[in-house]
C-alpha cells in the first residue's frame, strides 16, 4: 500500500486526514509556556480566541527527525510505500526533517517532496497524491506526478489586518499604523521562495473582488479542485464562494481553516485561494 503523509501546514483536519486515510505530522504552537499539538489539543477556533487575547505572538515549532524516523519505519517495516509531501523548505524547517529521517533508510520505497507551497496550495497536492493512489499507481508514479504539478499551483492570500504582521516583525509599527488607518490589505502569493507581498487592496469588499479578478483572469484547470481558506471566518468565506459563482468562477470547491502556524502571521478574518492553473 502507498501511504500518504503530510504535515498540519497543509490545514487538512485530523478528521478529513483520517477520512482520506492518510497520516498528518503536527506541528506544536507555544504561547509562553503553554505548548500545544496543532489540531490535537488545541482546535483552530481556539487559537484564533488565543491569538487575539495574547499580548504575544505565539511561537511553533517544527515535527523533529525522530517523529519522521518513526513514521518511515513502521510503515516500511511492514512492506508499504511512502509519499511524504511537506510544507515549503523556505517557510519551515519540517521538510528538512523529514528529509534527514529519509536519508537514514535510503529506501526505493520512500519519497519525501517540498511542496514549495502551503495551506491550499498544500492541500491541493495531497488531495491529488490520494486520487492517484485509489487509482492504483505507485508512490514513484505518484512522486513524479506530484513535482510536475508543482509549478502550476496558485495561493493568494488577502490578509485583513497588519496588526499580527507587525507583532511577528513582518512590518514596522509605522506601516501597520498608516495600513490601519487606510483600511489597506495586503496580499500576498505563496510562492518557492516563500510568502512573496503582490499588492495592497482598499477596503474590505474590495479584497473578495481582487480574488475573484485573479481567478477569472488566470483561470483554474476543472480537473481539480478550488480551495478557499479563512482563518476563523467560515462566513466571510461562505459568502466569498457564492461570490466566485455567481462571477462564473464555477469550479469544484472545499474550503479550510487556516491553521495556527500561518494564522500567527496573518491573524484571524483573512481569506485565501488556491487552485491548479490550466
Amino acid at each position: 500500500m502507498v501511504r500518504i503523509i503530510t504535515d498540519s501546514l497543509s490545514d487538512l483536519t485530523l478528521d478529513q486526514a483520517k477520512e482520506m486515510d492518510i497520516d498528518i505530522m503536527c506541528l506544536n504552537v507555544r504561547f509562553g509556556d503553554e505548548e500545544y499539538v496543532c489540531g490535537k489539543e488545541m482546535s483552530n477556533e481556539q487559537f484564533y480566541e488565543k491569538l487575539e487575547s495574547s499580548p504575544n505572538p505565539p511561537a511553533s515549532s517544527a515535527v523533529n527527525p525522530s517523529a519522521f524516523s518513526d513514521i518511515f519505519k513502521k510503515y516500511l517495516d511492514a512492506g508499504d510505500e511512502i509519499v511524504a509531501i511537506m510544507f515549503s523548505s523556505k517557510m519551515s524547517a519540517t521538510y528538512q526533517n523529514a528529509a534527514i529521517a529519509a536519508n537514514d533508510f535510503d529506501s526505493d520505497k520512500l519519497f519525501v517532496i517540498d511542496s514549495k507551497t502551503g495551506l491550499n496550495g498544500q492541500g491541493l497536492l495531497i488531495y491529488h497524491a490520494v486520487k492517484l493512489r485509489d487509482e492504483g499507481k505507485s508512490a514513484a508514479e505518484i512522486n513524479q506526478a506530484i513535482k510536475d504539478l508543482l509549478p502550476r499551483i496558485r495561493v493568494y492570500l488577502v490578509v485583513d489586518t497588519m496588526e499580527y504582521l507587525k507583532r511577528g516583525g513582518r512590518i514596522s509599527s509605522g506601516k501597520a499604523l498608516v495600513g490601519s488607518l487606510l483600511h489597506v490589505h495586503p496580499v500576498m502569493q505563496i510562492v518557492s521562495d516563500g510568502a512573496l507581498p503582490i499588492g495592497k487592496v482598499k477596503g474590505k469588499k474590495s479584497t473578495n473582488t481582487w480574488l475573484i479578478d485573479k481567478l477569472l483572469a488566470e483561470p483554474a484547470d476543472p480537473d481539480y479542485p478550488v480551495i478557499i481558506e479563512h482563518s476563523n471566518a467560515l462566513d466571510r468565506a461562505t459568502e466569498f464562494e457564492k461570490q466566485l459563482i455567481e462571477a462564473g468562477a464555477k469550479y469544484d470547491y472545499k474550503t479550510n481553516c487556516i491553521g495556527p502556524i500561518i494564522g500567527t502571521h496573518s491573524g484571524p478574518n483573512c481569506l485565501s485561494i488556491g487552485y491548479v492553473i490550466k
